[in-house]
C-alpha cells in the first residue's frame, strides 16, 4: 500500500484505521475482560489487513499470537471464575464489600487474609502508630477512641484502618474490640502491593472503603447527637 492520502482513506486503509481504533478503546476500558474482548476484535481486524492488503506474513503471525494469548487469559479467568468456591462468612464478605469483582477475583483477594477470632480487649489500632493490617469486622463490635475518648463503634460489616493501612500513615485513633469477634485480617504491605500491581482488586476496594465510610458517617450522627445531649 502506499504512503499516500488517498491510501490512508481507502478501504484498506479503513480496516487498519479500525485495527487501531478498537486497540485505543481497549485502553480505556477499566475491567480486563472487555479490554482483552476488545483486543482480540482489534487483532483479527489487523490480521484481515496485513493478510489482504499488505500481503504481511510476519505481521499476520504475530497478530494470531496476541489472539491466541488473549483467549487463553479469558479462558483462565472463567475458569477461575468457575471454580471459586466461598465459605458462609466469605460469601457475606463478597455479597456485602465486594459485589464489584467477579467469584474468582474475590478468591484472589481473600486468599491473601486471613480469618481469626478476636476476645474484647484485642487493639486493633494504636493512635499515631502504624496501622499493620487491614481488618473487616463479620461480626462483634469494636469500640473507636481518639485521646482516650470513646466517640464512636464500628460494628459487623465495618472496615478498620483502611485509610491509614493504603497510604501507609499513623492511626487516627484507637480501635479496641468491645465484644467478641470474627474478623478478616491482610496485611498492610499486601494491601500496598495489592494498591501498586492489581487495579482491579484495588479499584474494588477503594468502592467498598467509600460505601463503608457513607455507612460509618450515618451511623455515626446518632451517636453524636447523643453524646451531645
Amino acid at each position: 500500500m502506499e504512503l499516500t492520502l488517498d491510501s490512508a482513506f481507502s478501504t484498506g486503509g479503513l480496516v487498519g484505521h479500525l485495527s487501531y481504533i478498537l486497540l485505543v478503546i481497549s485502553m480505556l476500558m477499566r475491567r480486563l475482560g472487555p479490554l482483552r474482548v476488545l483486543v482480540i476484535l482489534s487483532a483479527f481486524v489487523a490480521i484481515l489487513y496485513d493478510w489482504v492488503w499488505l500481503k504481511d506474513p510476519v505481521g499476520v503471525f504475530w497478530e494470531s499470537l496476541l489472539v491466541l494469548v488473549n483467549i487463553a487469559q479469558l479462558t483462565l479467568a472463567w475458569r477461575a471464575n468457575r471454580r471459586a468456591r466461598f465459605t458462609a462468612e466469605e460469601a457475606a464478605f463478597v455479597s456485602a464489600r465486594l459485589t464489584d469483582l467477579r467469584p474468582g477475583e474475590a478468591r484472589r483477594l481473600l486468599n491473601r487474609g486471613v480469618w481469626i477470632d478476636g476476645a474484647p480487649g484485642l487493639r486493633l489500632t494504636t493512635e499515631g502508630e502504624p496501622v499493620s493490617h487491614l481488618v473487616w469486622l463479620a461480626s462483634g463490635e469494636a469500640e473507636i477512641a481518639y485521646r482516650g475518648r470513646v466517640f464512636t463503634r464500628c460494628r459487623a460489616g465495618n472496615f478498620i484502618g483502611e485509610m491509614s493501612v493504603v497510604e501507609e500513615g499513623p492511626a487516627s485513633a484507637d480501635a479496641t474490640l468491645s465484644a467478641p469477634a470474627r474478623l478478616w485480617l491482610i496485611s498492610g504491605a499486601a494491601v500496598r502491593r495489592l494498591w501498586r500491581d492489581e487495579p482491579e482488586l484495588a479499584a474494588a476496594l477503594e468502592k467498598a472503603f467509600s460505601r463503608d465510610w457513607r455507612e460509618k458517617l450515618a451511623a455515626h450522627r446518632p451517636e453524636a447527637a447523643e453524646a451531645a445531649a
